[in-house]
């Protein structure tokens, strides 16, 4: 009966202890990032009165008699589900959505975790919280940095006075150049001038820097090199060897070149007359003779393709007179000459051709049929040799002759994208020659023959490579499908289609941004820009934080700068965390070491500037709590006066 009276006891002081625990909870419903402890019970000890048996063939089986003795607080556990956010007007407040805590560091070194962002920078600049203690991640520049538990401190590189420089806009860019130390010398006036090498000079303070400003840059150390390049071609030393830094800002999305390129996808020209023309190679005579070669040219007056004897072929053999026939359901002619004939002769056998053949046309088909021989040249004792290498030509009337020409610079900019390619005729054998003037190029096309286009083409491509000598500017390819059909064309077809000088020009292209910019730079006169001093975060104009915890600032004179970033801590068992008070925790053994992550990736919250995480106290749950532990409490407490109402019986026997 006396055991009775511990049971009640014991209960009695769990619901107590529950109490405390729902007291604490209601007490910190406006607690910043407080966390909601949850309390479990569990029973105590157990007497057996009488132990358990097993079953026999002739009784069964009894259970065990157990009579238990009270209750016993068996965890209180934080619920670290996470609670909405007030928002605040201070950038350095700070709430984590999802997984993980803050670090925080202590006067004593020790690091514990905690979900209430409540930052601000003290005097030092330091990144600390409400307590003072220091808040951890990285400091400075976060780039490439893994996560880490450093103090954040946030630090500005002094500026100096005598750090001289000057800011323009240039198309549209804010364009600052700085010397790169101080010194007490260099208040200079810097003005940029067009040459075609690299090149400076340097007097009283006046610094001249001459260079190529259609060249591409692409980024502001390639100014920086080049300005480098300057100074060493002149001889120029700066001041206390100082350097010349440029900073771009307001940059547009895209500040790469593009290509210039040519395209005529139909080049057309119309002949003047239907032609052919061709030139072999025949066996000299003798010994020891060189080879000589064999030509002969047919045309005709009439250009109207729709003719069909504008496209006859032209067949040359050899006989014992000198003739010319022409068949007309063939569309052919046929030229039968000797060892002797003679351009003339060939000329009189055409005429007598002519005149018979519109003798016996009945239709009137032919009253425009004309042709003339305008080139016979053999070599005494080549004529077999030479009809063998004509073979059957054939009179060409195309339109247009070749039905592309397609090309691409090397190198973007204004020269490559503004030059000009003209064509002309030259009626030699030899390879193609090109030549330049300021930003002209001419390609001479020859007779030389090809057995294809793509021969004919790296000729071409050949002739514009030595033109260009080296220099990249004027360096450009013809495409691979240019000129289709130009190794087809006979001679006197290439003259009437080059004589006129046809040109392509180039477009399309365009500078870099810094190219742009090069060509628009004038004189900057570089003073005292740079309002000196040591700098703290005061002098910053702006600061963010980012969702990662990454923090930046701007700064007048350095531009954005990276200040430090806030990482996250987060456990397997955050449960298993130790209340520190000040909404602190500690990691123990149960909750197992802190897994450090960047906001926002390996599991870790996203971290939101401006604002605060609430209690996660559930007011109703803890009323709720609270009645049926007042209940819990007076039920116990009745066990203890009825136990001693039956110890009163007990003791009134006596009597």
């Amino acid at each position: 009966m006396v055991k009775s009276l511990y049971t009640g006891v014991s209960g009695m002081k769990t619901h107590q202890q529950k109490m405390d625990v729902i007291g604490n909870n209601i007490a910190n419903v406006n607690t910043t990032g407080y966390k909601t402890n949850v309390v479990t019970f569990a029973d105590l000890y157990y007497q057996t009165k009488k132990t358990p048996t097993g079953a026999s063939t002739t009784l069964g089986g009894t259970n065990p008699v157990q009579v238990g003795y009270g209750v016993k607080l068996n965890s209180t556990t934080p619920n670290m589900t996470q609670s909405g956010f007030t928002f605040s007007d201070s950038q350095f407040d700070m709430a984590l959505d999802g997984e993980g805590f803050f670090q925080v560091m202590d006067s004593a070194g020790n690091i514990l975790y905690t979900r209430a962002g409540i930052f601000k920078i003290d005097d030092e600049g330091n990144l600390v919280n409400a307590s003072g203690y220091k808040v951890l991640g990285v400091s400075g520049d976060f780039d490439n940095q893994p996560a880490g538990s450093q103090p954040i401190k946030i630090s500005i590189a002094a500026t100096d006075d005598n750090c001289s420089s000057a800011t323009k806009t240039v198309n549209g860019c804010d364009v600052t150049i700085a010397v790169s130390d101080p010194s007490d010398y260099t208040d200079m006036s810097v003005t940029f001038n067009q040459s075609e090498f690299p090149f400076a000079t340097y007097s009283a303070g006046v610094l001249n820097l001459f260079f190529d400003r259609d060249q591409q840059f692409d980024s502001a150390q390639a100014f920086e090199d080049e300005i480098a390049k300057c100074l060493q071609a002149g001889g120029v030393t700066l001041p206390d060897d100082v350097s010349l830094k440029f900073t771009f800002e307001n940059l547009p999305a895209s500040t790469n070149s593009v290509v210039a390129k040519a395209n005529v996808d139909s080049w057309t020209h119309k002949l003047d007359q239907a032609c052919v023309e061709s030139r072999k190679n025949v066996a000299g005579t003798g010994a020891g003779t060189t080879p000589s070669y064999a030509s002969i040219a047919f045309a005709t007056s009439n250009s109207n393709s729709a003719n069909k004897y504008n496209s006859a072929d032209i067949t040359l053999t050899k006989g014992t007179a000198t003739s010319a026939t022409y068949d007309s359901g063939a569309n052919a002619w046929t030229i039968t000459v000797t060892d002797s004939t003679r351009l003339s002769d060939i000329t009189q056998a055409i005429k007598d051709g002519v005149v018979a053949a519109k003798a016996a046309d009945t239709t009137g088909e032919l009253a425009g049929l004309n042709l003339s021989i305008t080139k016979y040249e053999v070599p005494a004792g080549s004529l077999d040799t030479a009809i063998g290498a004509w073979g059957t030509l054939k009179l060409v009337n195309t339109d247009p002759l070749v039905s592309n020409i397609k090309a691409t610079a090397s190198q973007p900019g204004e020269f490559a994208n503004k030059y000009k390619v003209v064509f002309k005729y030259v009626s030699n054998y030899d390879a193609p020659t090109a030549q330049w003037d300021d930003n002209t190029l001419t390609i001479a096309i020859t007779n030389k023959e090809y057995a294809d286009d793509a021969t004919a083409l790296a000729d071409i491509n050949a002739a514009v490579a030595a033109a260009a000598g080296g220099s990249e500017k004027k360096m450009f390819t013809f495409d691979a499908d240019s000129f289709t059909g130009l190794a087809a064309l006979n001679n006197g077809q290439r003259k009437a289609l080059f004589e006129n000088n046809p040109s392509v020009s180039f477009g399309g292209g365009e500078d870099s941004f810094y190219t742009t910019v090069a060509k628009s730079l004038s004189t900057f006169n570089l003073v005292n820009g740079r309002k000196g001093a040591e700098q703290s975060f005061k002098d910053l104009e702006n600061i963010t934080v980012g969702t990662d915890g990454t923090i930046i600032g701007y700064h007048a004179v350095h531009g954005y700068l990276n200040l430090g970033r806030v990482d996250i801590a987060t456990f397997d068992n955050p449960n298993g965390l130790t209340a520190m008070g000040g909404t602190n925790f500690a990691a123990s053994v149960a909750s197992g070491d802190p897994k450090l992550a960047i906001g926002g990736s390996d599991g870790a919250g996203e971290v939101v500037s401006g604002a605060l995480e609430m209690s996660n106290v559930d007011l109703a749950q803890e009323f709720t709590d609270m009645i049926t532990t007042q209940r819990g409490y007076q039920a116990n407490s009745r066990v203890i006066t009825t136990s001693d109402t039956m110890l009163e019986e007990l003791l009134s026997l006596k009597r």
